[in-house]
Order: structure tokens, then sequence, then C-alpha cells
């Protein structure tokens, strides 16, 4: 068994595919899906189920993953740690964002960071925000922005994130400096799946509205488009919104939803991590 095999592992398993997988490790399929035979071989067990959708963990993989994120998290912070001792600021950082922090939020942080830390290699993950809180409670992110909590897990409030209505540019219920809730719900609605359904999904329960809901779209670009041509309405994170984007018009919503954006570590981050939770607190 080596460290190879286990980082392989722990990317597989985030991902869900082994050419994904072997972009992000900078190797090739053929030499992911051979240290993952050659894992299942010497452990006895079958660890990924494989499938034309992608790869799973099975019930086996699952434990040996947790396993394989904790070994490999002692083994980087053994590496920082002695890094550090040498006066050496090096290392790896792999940051899990969700959606509207990576638009606008963590860009400045990322810039201001690798300026103090050029030696220290960033990577950034994005996901759903239930997503990125499994990376960062198994061990396959070091640190990341959350709107919800886990065990075990040290955060502090990088910012405020108001919902707010998306229509299309010239929509009747863009006429009023407001939005109801319940008047979107007569709309045809564009669902956003990156993470904030929850909180719509709360937002309209409390308004006492039901969404009609004809598409459920991730990703932010697609879903302004979508909203321009006149194809529905929908209610997004502003942070994720664009200061501009044509044929479309954002008002505040009522109720007023606001969530907050978290940035969230371990109980014992990283080196690295820690420094930057740091920094990002000058930004909070």
């Amino acid at each position: 068994m080596t460290f190879t095999q286990l980082r392989i592992l722990r990317a597989v398993a985030r991902t869900g595919n082994m050419t994904r997988a072997a972009e992000e490790l900078d190797t090739t399929q053929s030499a992911v899906s051979h240290a993952l035979r050659a894992l299942e071989r010497e452990l006895g067990v079958t660890l990924l189920v494989r499938g034309g959708a992608g790869v799973s963990l099975t019930a086996a993989g699952r434990a040996v993953c947790h396993r394989a994120s904790l070994i490999l998290t002692q083994l980087e912070a053994l590496e920082q740690e002695a890094a550090a001792a040498r006066g050496d600021d090096a290392g790896s950082l792999r940051v899990g964002v969700i959606p509207s922090a990576n638009a606008r939020l963590l860009p400045p942080i990322l810039r201001a960071y690798g300026q103090a830390h050029p030696r220290v290699r960033l990577t950034v993950i994005e996901g759903s925000d239930d997503e990125v809180l499994e990376w960062l409670v198994t061990g396959a992110v070091d640190v990341a922005t959350v709107t919800v909590t886990g065990p075990g897990l040290t955060t502090f409030p990088l910012a405020r994130d108001r919902l707010l209505a998306v229509l299309p540019s010239g929509h009747g219920l863009g006429a009023g400096p407001e939005v109801a809730v319940t008047d979107l719900a007569r709309q045809p609605f564009i669902m956003s799946t990156g993470g904030c359904e929850p909180f719509i999904a709360e937002l309209a329960r409390q308004a006492g509205a039901s969404l009609r809901c004809h598409y459920r779209v991730r990703d932010t670009g697609s879903i302004l488009a979508m909203v321009a041509e006149g194809l529905g309405v929908s209610i997004m994170p502003e942070l994720s919104l664009p200061a501009r984007f044509p044929g479309v018009a954002v008002l505040p919503v009522v109720p007023q939803a606001v969530r907050t954006v978290l940035l969230a570590l371990p109980a014992d981050p990283l080196p690295v991590a820690a420094a930057f939770a740091e920094l990002a607190r000058s930004f909070a």
C-alpha cells in the first residue's frame, strides 16, 4: 500500500470520476485504474462500483477512504511542520468553495494568500454546500467556505449573502422595489441546485408558497441565460451574481432572506490552512 494509492482513492471518491481524478493528480486514467485495482487486491475487498455514470464507493470503500484521508492529512501536516521548522514556506492547500463564494468572495483572498505564500500550491475545488461540507469532514479539502457546519469544525463568518429575485428585464413583477415570494411562486421557476436550494425552499415555506419548478439547473450562468430568455424566474444568492447581466433584473425578495457564508477548518488544521484562515479574517 502506498500514499499514492491513498491519494488516488481520495480523489476518485470526491470526484466520482477516474478521468477527473487523473487530471487533478496530473496522471493518466490508466494509472489511476491500475493503482485502485492493486489496492483492492492487496486489501482483498472491492472499494469501488464502476458504472457508465462514473464510480462510487462501496461500504468497505467508504471505510477505507475515511482512514486514508486521516492518514494523508497527518502526513501532510508532518511535511508542512517539518518545512516550517526548516524555515521553508511550502506545501499544498486544497480549498473547498461553494459557487457563490467562488464568484466574488474568494478571489481576492486567494490572490492575497498566493502573494504571501508563493511556494504553497493552491487547489480550489467547487461544489454544492453538502459536497463541500462532506469534503472538509472527510479530509478531501483542508479549508472550506460553507453555509452549514458539521461536527468537529471551527468556523467564523466571512460574509452575509442575501437571496434575491432574478427576473427577465421588463417583467411585470420588476416594476416595484421588491418582489414577494408568493408572486414568484405563480411564475415558471428555475431552481438553482448549486447548493442554495434548501434555503430557497425554506424561504418559500415561510412565505406559505409552493414554487412551480419547471427547471432545475446548477450553473449560475445557465440560470441567468434562461431567465434572460424569459423561460422563468429564479431566486439566487447575491454573491453568485455578476455585477451586470444583459436581459436580467435583480430585486430584493419579501420576506427577506439572508444566509451567512462561513470559513470552516477541521479542529486540527494544517499550518497552511490555519494561515489561510488568518488571512481570510482580515477580509471578513
